[in-house]
């Protein structure tokens, strides 16, 4: 797949999308949705959630290039803070010039849960269930047979007994294909709670529902970038290198530190996610339990110093379950347009891509907080937004940006005069 230019971040908007579209990106289709029908269809809007006012919307940014697996992508990413698809645009850079990012290790079954309640005897009851295994696949399959028909559907059953609390749960492992599943999962539960009512005597079911915390879809993706392009200000790519490691140790024992730093890392991941129509709330839930996996919330991301090679290694790993088909997806005008442009073949496929770009925004994050300081890249921005947030227009935006870099106090009111002398002289 061709690269973009070089000069994509300096391009106009439809200039961008022209670009994308003579790239064999997008689609015509997307092409104008783009340009002139980004928001949702008034009907679809009053019909899509319950009680609606309006809709807002949110800028979508293109990571210009991310080598996954030795394939390129170029990756639409929803967002409001301004500095997460230039970080991850850069992140991406580096670990291309590595040869790109590598899947480390990638499953895609998803959890459905069945709690049974005040149970007198776990361990008698988990007997029952697994004696009745066979049938509890027959009821999946008779339940949902057009998730079979996609190569999808039951996998195998897994049971937690908690005797102090009078409960058990039994888990269900199901592969929804390229969906998100929500929907296929909950139907197959109810078929398998229905059946064990029958089957078992004096049984309380207390739920059933999928569970987000699918430690059977964790998703693990490594890359590296050479230490002779970590070089930033006057500290050494060796200096760099070494900090991004101590500061991923920080990360791994310190909870005050490891949150922060999973924000940056969901900063690129939710961007991805939400554009492209998946569940945001559900990836991040499942993401921040899978940090504390062992009893401690920790990092989802590592760095380690090869100083034999001369490569900073990074890893990222966490609990992935997305869909390109069903529910959002199908129906928001961004999120087609996102499908188009990643051609993805799977929903498998969309999770590595997301994942790739979480350490992607990670690695900028944390080079930028153990060189010159995290301020510097955001203060960039945030000069850029008071322009706008002043009314500056076209060229006045980028002259006012550069001014304040080189002002003693660059707030609100400096920009204002600042404006005020341009336009006025």
């Amino acid at each position: 797949m061709k690269p973009l230019t070089k000069e994509f971040r300096h391009l106009s908007r439809p200039e961008k999308i022209e670009q994308l579209k003579e790239h064999g990106w997008i689609k015509e289709q997307s092409e104008q949705i783009l340009l002139n029908n980004s928001e949702i269809d008034k009907e679809l809007l009053e019909n899509l959630i319950e009680n609606v006012i309006g809709q807002g919307t949110l800028p979508v940014g293109v990571l210009p290039e991310i080598i996954v697996n030795g394939k390129s992508y170029a990756v639409p990413m929803m967002v409001e803070e301004p500095s997460v698809v230039a970080a991850a645009s850069y992140g991406a850079k580096l670990f291309n010039k590595s040869g790109g990012l590598k899947i480390v290790k990638s499953d895609n079954i998803k959890l459905g849960q069945i709690v049974f309640d005040d149970v007198a005897d776990t361990k008698q009851l988990s007997k029952d269930i697994f004696a009745l295994e066979s049938e509890i696949h027959q009821v999946a399959d008779q339940v949902y047979p057009s998730i079979l028909k996609r190569g999808g559907g039951y996998k195998k059953i897994e049971i937690d007994a908690f005797p102090e609390e009078s409960m058990l749960s039994l888990k269900v492992h199901i592969d929804t294909r390229d969906a998100m599943g929500a929907n296929i999962i909950n139907t197959i539960l109810e078929g398998i709670a229905h059946y064990l009512e029958e089957q078992l005597s004096h049984t309380n079911i207390l739920m059933s529902i999928l569970s987000n915390y699918s430690t059977t879809s964790v998703i693990s993706i490594q890359g590296k970038i050479a230490v002779s392009d970590l070089e930033k200000s006057n500290v050494s790519g060796e200096d760099v290198a070494h900090r991004m490691e101590r500061a991923s140790v920080l990360a791994h024992i310190d909870p005050y530190r490891a949150v922060t730093h999973n924000k940056g890392v969901m900063n690129g991941i939710s961007s991805v996610v939400l554009a492209s129509g998946n569940d945001t709330r559900s990836v991040e839930a499942g993401a921040h339990a899978y940090a504390s996996k062992d009893g401690q919330y920790r990092s989802l991301t590592t760095w380690k110093y090869d100083r034999e090679e001369q490569y900073l290694v990074g890893t990222i790993e966490l609990p992935l379950t997305l869909g390109i088909i069903g529910g959002s997806i199908d129906l928001l005008p961004i999120s087609k347009v996102t499908l188009d442009l990643l051609s993805v073949e799977s929903a498998q496929e969309l999770a590595h891509i997301v994942a790739a770009v979480g350490l992607a925004q990670n690695f900028s994050a944390c080079r930028a907080l153990v060189s010159e300081g995290i301020q510097h890249g955001h203060m960039n921005l945030h000069y850029k937004s008071l322009a706008i947030k002043i009314g500056a227009k076209g060229t006045e935006i980028h002259l006012i940006t550069e001014a304040l870099k080189n002002m003693d106090k660059p707030n609100l009111e400096t920009a204002q005069a600042l404006l005020y002398e341009m336009r006025n002289n």
